[in-house]
C-alpha cells in the first residue's frame, strides 16, 4: 500500500514532495538499522580478533556491543515498525519529512558517537544525550498520533516503548557512572524487546498465516490471540523479570521451563508446520521458535548444564534478529506495493540469519571452537542484513506512488 493511499481521519490526503527516504518510517529506519547491524557487528568481530578471543580483556567493549545491538539496531527497528503501523491503526498521515528526519538524526548521531568512542573520543555523555533525545521524540510522536487518532486500544504499546526508553536511560547512566544498580542495562532492553516480540508476534504471525492458508484452500487455521496467549506472555515477562533480579534455584528453573512449554504450545497452535512451502510465511514461525528455545536454555543454564549466554543469544540473534528481518521484509514489500512473494534472495536472508543464530549458540557451547563459530555467526549475520539492504535499499529511495 502506498503511503498516500492511507485514509486520513478528518483530513484530505496530502501529496508528499520531500525526499523519498523520508516518506515513511520503514524506509529510513529499516535501512539504517540493517546497515548498523552490520557495522556494529563487524567492529565487534575486529575487536574479538585483535584480542585473540579474550573476552575478559575489556568488559566495556562487550557492553558497547550489546548496547548497540539492543538500543541501536533494536530501537531503530522498533521506530520503523511503529511509525509504519500507527497510521494503519489511526487513519492519520504517517510521520514523514522534517519530523521523521529529525527523529532519525538523533538516532544516527547516537550511532556515530558510539563509533567515536572506539577511537578514544570521550563522547559518552553526548551519545547518551542523543539517544535520550531520540527516545523522547519517538515516544512523543507515537503518543501524539495514537491519541490524535483516538486509538485507545493501542495506547498501551506506548507503555512498552516507555519501558524500552527507561532501560536505555538506565544503561546510559550506568556507563556514565551516574547510576549504580545490579540489573544489567542491556539485558533489560533485550528483555523488553523480547516481550514486545511475544506481543506483536502473537498478533501478526497467526494473522499472516491464516491469510496465506486461506489462499491455499486450507481449512485447519491458526488459533488467534486469546487468553492462552496472554498467560504465555505473562509467564515470559515474569521469568525475564526474575532473571534480571538475579533469581535462581528450582523455582526459577521450573518457571523458565514452563515458559518454554507455553510458547512451544503457542507456536504449535499457529499451524506453522503447514507453511514450509512459503519461506516468507514459514520464517515467522522459525523466528518465533527461538523464544521457547531461549527459555529452555535459560532453564538448563540455571541447572548448570549450559551458560546463560546461550539463552541470551537465542533470544537476541534468533528471536529478535530473525523476527525483525522477517517483519521488515514483509512491511517493505507491502508498502512498496509489491506482491508478498517468495524469492531466492529472501530465502537466502532468512537462511543466513537462522544459521547465524545456530552458530552463535554452538560457539557458546563449544568453547574450544568459540572464536571460529563466533566469526561464522558474525559473517552469516552480516550477509543476512547486507542482502536485506541490497534488496530493499533501492526501494527506500523510490518516490512514493
Amino acid at each position: 500500500m502506498a503511503q498516500q493511499s492511507i485514509p486520513i481521519a478528518g483530513q484530505q490526503p496530502q501529496p508528499y514532495s520531500g525526499p523519498a527516504i523520508l516518506a515513511g518510517g520503514y524506509r529510513v529506519f529499516f535501512l539504517g538499522a540493517a546497515l548498523w547491524a552490520v557495522v556494529s557487528l563487524v567492529l565487534w568481530l575486529v575487536y574479538v580478533s585483535s584480542m585473540g578471543g579474550d573476552l575478559g580483556a575489556n568488559q566495556n567493549m562487550m557492553v558497547w556491543h550489546a548496547h548497540e545491538l539492543v538500543y541501536g539496531y533494536g530501537s531503530g527497528v522498533v521506530a520503523g515498525f511503529a511509525l509504519t503501523a500507527i497510521p494503519n491503526w489511526t487513519g492519520r498521515l504517517p510521520i514523514r519529512g522534517f519530523e521523521l528526519g529529525l527523529l532519525f538524526s538523533f538516532w544516527l548521531a547516537a550511532r556515530i558517537l558510539a563509533v567515536a568512542l572506539l577511537f578514544g573520543q570521550d563522547f559518552e555523555a553526548l551519545r547518551a544525550a542523543a539517544e535520550t533525545g531520540f527516545f523522547a521524540l519517538f515516544i512523543l510522536f507515537a503518543a501524539r498520533e495514537i491519541i490524535g487518532g483516538k486509538n485507545w486500544r493501542n495506547l498501551k504499546i506506548v507503555f512498552v516503548f516507555l519501558l524500552l526508553a527507561s532501560a536505555a536511560t538506565a544503561a546510559n547512566l550506568q556507563r556514565l557512572g551516574m547510576l549504580d544498580m545490579e540489573i544489567s542495562g542491556w539485558e533489560t532492553g533485550l528483555s523488553v524487546l523480547l516481550v514486545l516480540i511475544t506481543i506483536i508476534g502473537g498478533r501478526i504471525i497467526p494473522a499472516f498465516t491464516r491469510n496465506w492458508m486461506r489462499m491455499q484452500g486450507m481449512e485447519t487455521l491458526p488459533t488467534m490471540f486469546g487468553r492462552f496467549d496472554a498467560v504465555a506472555i505473562f509467564a515470559a515477562a515474569a521469568v525475564l523479570v526474575a532473571y534480571l533480579l538475579g533469581a535462581g534455584g528450582p523455582v526459577f528453573t521450573a518457571g523458565a521451563g514452563a515458559a518454554a512449554l507455553l510458547h512451544f504450545i503457542r507456536l504449535y497452535r499457529w499451524r506453522g508446520l503447514h507453511t514450509f512451502t512459503s519461506p516468507l510465511v514459514a520464517v515467522l514461525h522459525v523466528s518465533y521458535l527461538w523464544v521457547p528455545i531461549g527459555f529452555m536454555l535459560l532453564a538448563l543454564a540455571e541447572a548448570g548444564i549450559v551458560s546463560d549466554i546461550a539463552a541470551l543469544h537465542a533470544f537476541a540473534v534468533g528471536g529478535i534478529g530473525s523476527t525483525t528481518l522477517a517483519v521488515m521484509s514483509r512491511a517493505s514489500l507491502g508498502h512498496a506495493g509489491l506482491p508478498l512473494a517468495d524469492s531466492k534472495l529472501l530465502t537466502g536472508i532468512f537462511a543466513a540469519i537462522t544459521l547465524a543464530a545456530i552458530s552463535r549458540i554452538i560457539a557458546t557451547l563449544w568453547f574450544a571452537q568459540y572464536e571460529n563459530f563466533l566469526t561464522l555467526s558474525g559473517l552469516l549475520w552480516s550477509v543476512a542484513f547486507l542482502l536485506f539492504a541490497f534488496k530493499f535499499g533501492p526501494l527506500a529511495f523510490r518516490k512514493p506512488a
